[in-house]
């Protein structure tokens, strides 16, 4: 009877566990769209239209200081006071930027937010990875296919409807206390330090290169500086960030070597096509065609159900065969393209008399792509076996989510920084043109990298991978 009770309190506190980590990743999801969603809105309340590249990066430009920290602060905090600390940081960083007077407090509180959340992910890695067994591992990991998909169309509507009902200031702290509640139900179930290890640690002189070159790349936007001086300092963000990028990781990467270094080229071209678009859909909508914080929604609702929708079919039937993949992964970049050509022509063809119809079309089949390409393309990261370039799954893993945080942060912030400048400057219709053709060369520059996967495949006797 005693072994029977420890079992089902383990179970209790498993479940317990599970549930707040699903609950913060939702959170997680609703952040995301929350931020897209209220951009624009705190760009035309604070006249802040410059700084849109500032206010996109500022979170990923905190995140990438304290993500190298996060096994350290584990190993030496115990980890319910370090979460339950971490959660206070994030709650003020909201709470400062629904306060803000001005678009510096705004990017402050969206630093504050990023500090904690960069070591943040290191905590709720290890507690999955440490603290829950397999099966329970295995469950939470699928969970958070689900929680995103649910968050891409209730973070919208939810970003929409309070902005739109109260402001856009309630939208970011009404939902700080489901946040709060998560968070405390994991202190509750962890005790003493953890250690993660195995984990890759992230070189310190790389991070700050990272937020320096991310740094860099957001100043495009301001006005103070020159335009030929603007774009040379982005120039020299970007030239950061790959520099920094080919340091942390594997050889040939940059330049899509058959096996790995292909798979994760692709993943960087397609989150920073997908999210660099991802970054001014909302600000095209809002600023240049003159929609409500409603039409920005129903939009940003309709890209997320595209993804979910592709994406759970991608899970139910996925490209197992390298070659089946590079042909459902050639069509998401035609999708991608096209989608983008869409708005394209919205920006710039006089006389469209459903400008944020025909956009909501082109962002909904643009993220089809996105679901057809996604999934897959992170399988092929992780299922290539580790005796061809000794990296094990879990490593696999570290990189997938690297090169996306790289990519998702320098297109995005580009993108931002170059529209919020002309729509300070009076203009803005060539400006996101020019970024959504940029983010549509990456998208079609995927047709080459995954090909690459298929010169792997086909080069079993040379010693690269079959993809299976």
């Amino acid at each position: 009877m005693t072994g029977q009770r420890v079992g089902e309190g383990r179970a209790v506190r498993y479940g317990l566990l599970a549930g707040a980590l699903l609950t913060v990743e939702f959170v997680a999801g609703m952040q995301t769209f929350l931020l897209r969603t209220v951009i624009p809105l705190v760009g035309a309340d604070l006249d802040a239209h410059e700084f849109y590249g500032v206010m996109t990066g500022a979170a990923e430009i905190a995140m990438f200081v304290t993500l190298p920290l996060g096994p350290y602060l584990l190993q030496r905090f115990a980890v319910d006071r370090l979460l339950l600390n971490l959660t206070l940081l994030s709650v003020a960083g909201g709470v400062i930027a629904a306060l803000a007077p001005s678009v510096g407090v705004f990017v402050l509180g969206r630093a504050c937010s990023g500090l904690a959340a960069g070591a943040l992910a290191s905590v709720s890695l290890a507690a999955i990875v440490t603290v829950l067994p397999a099966g329970w591992r295995r469950a939470v990991l699928a969970g958070y296919n689900v929680m995103w998909i649910i968050t891409s169309f209730v973070g919208p509507t939810y970003a929409a409807w309070v902005a739109s009902a109260l402001s856009w200031r309630w939208a970011l702290v009404l939902y700080l206390p489901l946040l709060v509640v998560a968070r405390v139900v994991i202190a509750r179930q962890l005790r003493g330090t953890l250690n993660p290890g195995g984990q890759e640690r992230l070189a310190i002189g790389s991070a700050f290169m990272l937020t320096g070159g991310v740094a860099l790349v957001s100043l495009v936007g301001l006005r103070t500086l020159p335009t030929g001086v603007a774009f040379a300092v982005g120039g020299v963000g970007i030239a950061t960030t790959l520099f920094a990028a080919r340091r942390l990781l594997p050889h040939g990467t940059l330049t899509a070597r058959p096996g790995r270094p292909a798979a994760l080229a692709t993943m960087g071209l397609l989150t920073a096509a997908y999210f660099g678009a991802g970054a001014i859909i909302a600000i095209i909508v809002h600023d240049l065609l003159h929609g409500t914080s409603r039409d920005v929604g129903v939009v940003l609702a309709g890209g997320g159900l595209g993804w979910a929708f592709a994406g759970l079919a991608v899970a139910k039937w996925p490209a197992q065969a390298a070659r089946t993949y590079v042909r459902r992964s050639t069509l998401g970049a035609c999708f991608l393209v096209a989608g983008m050509a869409a708005t394209v022509a919205v920006l710039l063809v006089d006389g469209i008399t459903v400008p944020v119809q025909i956009v909501l079309f082109g962002w909904t089949l643009a993220s089809v792509g996105m679901g057809l390409t996604y999934l897959d393309t992170i399988n092929h990261i992780v299922d290539i076996p580790q005796e061809v370039d000794d990296v094990s799954p879990a490593k696999a893993a570290a990189l997938e989510i690297l090169i996306e945080a790289i990519a998702t942060a320098t297109l995005s912030t580009l993108t931002a920084a170059m529209v919020g400048r002309a729509i300070a400057g009076g203009a803005g219709y060539e400006a996101a043109a020019i970024a959504l053709t940029l983010t549509a060369l990456a998208a079609a520059s995927l047709a080459w990298t995954v090909r690459r996967l298929v010169a792997c495949a086909s080069a079993g006797s040379s010693g690269d991978v079959q993809l299976s």
